[in-house]
């Protein structure tokens, strides 16, 4: 339990302008509460043992930076960069300038030496070595230039043009898109050098691009025979393991449970369920998520395979499945009707949208109905001829489907103004759904629609996504947290500006409230989406 603050310590003490705090301050700044004093002091004597923590004269502090450093680059736009270590120091991650980087670009892994400032300056540093390169290869378009070649890459990560001595054998023409393979990175007056390894074809062309974009982040677009026979022979005998695997799970076949989903998904990840006790005053919330882990055992192909996409790709009138389809559009997708595995989540939560339980299972589910957001949002303000216009499955919807869709709403917004009174900032920033031609050039973006039921979902899944977490942390279980840092003091001095010419003023360091001000105010003026 006491590791849970390590990464709050680490993120505050390794802020630029962090001085090394006492015991009494840090635990004021973290904001934590007296009951978990001792869990804080536990956790600091465990970092100050690793020596991941120092004690300056009664104070904590990062340790100072050495002399020489490994991490990795990131590399700006103007070309200057920082290098971050894997365990922080004081003062943050180490500024290189433009003429120091070596030719290291971003996600290199590098070694630096370290120039330290004066009492109170940063420091500074030189890359020396770039120890592993993250990519060799880039995109780009081809121009004449003389009697040679050059490339301009694509995106920013190269930043420059890049020589190209081979390109008449590859046979290329003024403004191909082609996949380069560097040979010689930009450092000091040198430039890049490439070689052509593929033609993708003419730059613009929706195809092309696309095929730019997949040869860029070494996407992949195919499944091995290993990983194909491995989700074939899974789903095959799911029917066959499905009695014994019931037995051993919580059978809610028989419970109302249904999905909500954009009106094109061809998988099912995620279904809900809800109960009002009248009695206790309280609901029990279900969120189920598709138990992808019973098909995909560890270290098996399918896994190994999972692990290095590491997600599925959206693109332009393509998906790049992390699973084959047989598995995602599958036996993993939680579809109406049938029997599916899942990992159920139950919050219990009373009427001003406290969390006062929650409980784990392994389950078996059957999904009742697969409502779109739209049919969802209709059937909740009454319209079923409305509804039945967006249903993707049969347009049925007896008196128990539509109480619960109306209670998960309630719930939802009770959940919503629990959360706006703990400083939620919701921002009302709609997806854009583009509009292809046949050829595959856009011809039109249309924002997605507003209902409420986004929300509910958006709601639904963070409950148990908390919960989950308060499960690891109570573990002391390691695992990876999004978080949602405090904006940069020049980001929120734009954004002053910005409220100013709308005709609002806001302080000049404003609350999470303050800010909600801000957005109830220009909700649903023209100024409100710049704001």
């Amino acid at each position: 339990m006491p590791r849970r603050f390590r990464q709050r310590i680490l993120d505050h003490l390794a802020h630029p302008k962090a001085r090394p705090e006492p015991f009494e301050v840090l635990a004021d700044q973290l904001s934590v509460p007296d009951e978990e004093l001792h869990l804080l002091e536990q956790c600091l004597d465990l970092m100050i043992e690793e020596e991941t923590l120092v004690v300056l004269r009664g104070c904590l502090a990062l340790p100072s930076m050495p002399d020489q450093i490994s991490g990795r680059f990131k590399r700006h736009p103007r070309g200057f960069g920082f290098v971050r270590t894997a365990t922080p120091f004081a003062g943050g991650d180490l500024y290189i300038a433009a003429e120091n980087t070596g030719g290291a670009m971003t996600g290199d892994v590098v070694q630096a030496e370290v120039r330290h400032g004066r009492r109170g300056d940063r420091s500074s540093g030189r890359v020396v070595e770039v120890v592993q390169r993250r990519r060799t290869r880039f995109t780009g378009t081809m121009i004449k230039h003389g009697s040679g070649w050059i490339a301009e890459p694509d995106g920013r990560d190269l930043g420059e043009l890049v020589v190209v001595r081979d390109a008449d054998a590859k046979h290329v023409s003024v403004g191909d898109k082609v996949v380069l393979e560097i040979v010689h990175f930009p450092e000091g007056p040198y430039q890049a050098e490439g070689v052509v390894v593929e033609v993708l074809g003419a730059a613009g062309e929706p195809d092309v691009e696309t095929a730019a974009v997949i040869a860029a982040h070494g996407l992949h677009t195919s499944f091995d025979d290993a990983a194909l026979d491995a989700a074939g022979n899974a789903a095959r005998d799911f029917e066959a393991t499905l009695p014994e695997e019931r037995a051993a799970r919580e059978d809610l076949t028989d419970r109302l449970i249904f999905t909500i989903d954009p009106d094109d998904s061809k998988d099912f990840d995620d279904a809900i369920s809800i109960r009002w006790d009248s009695r206790a005053k309280e609901w029990e919330l279900g969120i189920h998520i598709a138990d992808v882990a019973f098909f995909v055992p560890q270290n098996s192909p399918l896994d190994q395979e999972a692990r290095a996409r590491g997600n599925s790709a959206y693109l332009p009138r393509l998906v790049l499945p992390m699973l084959p389809e047989v598995l995602s559009n599958g036996v993993c997708s939680l579809q109406p009707g049938v029997e599916r595995m899942a990992k159920s989540v139950f919050v219990t939560i009373d009427n001003k949208g406290k969390v006062l339980r929650e409980r784990f299972a392994a389950t078996v589910i059957r999904s009742t109905k697969r409502f779109t957001y739209r049919e969802a949002q209709a059937v909740i303000d009454g319209d079923l001829k409305a509804a039945e216009g967006f249903a993707r499955t049969a347009a049925e919807y007896p008196n128990e489907l539509i109480e619960a869709l109306r209670m998960s709403d309630r719930l939802a917004k009770t959940i919503q103004t629990r959360r706006r009174s703990d400083g939620m900032i919701h921002l009302d920033l709609p997806d854009v759904d583009l509009v292809f031609a046949e050829d595959g050039r856009v011809v039109d973006a249309v924002p997605e629609d507003d209902a409420f039921t986004h929300t509910l979902i958006e709601m639904f899944m963070v409950e148990a996504n908390e919960a989950v977490g308060r499960l690891f942390a109570k573990l002391e279980v390691p695992v990876l947290r999004r978080t949602h840092p405090d904006p940069r003091w020049g980001d929120m001095q734009q954004l002053r500006i910005a409220a100013r010419n709308a005709g609002m003023d806001i302080p000049e360091e404003p609350t999470r409230h303050d800010l909600q001000r801000l957005l109830d105010a220009v909700k649903d003026k023209p100024q409100s989406r710049a704001v």
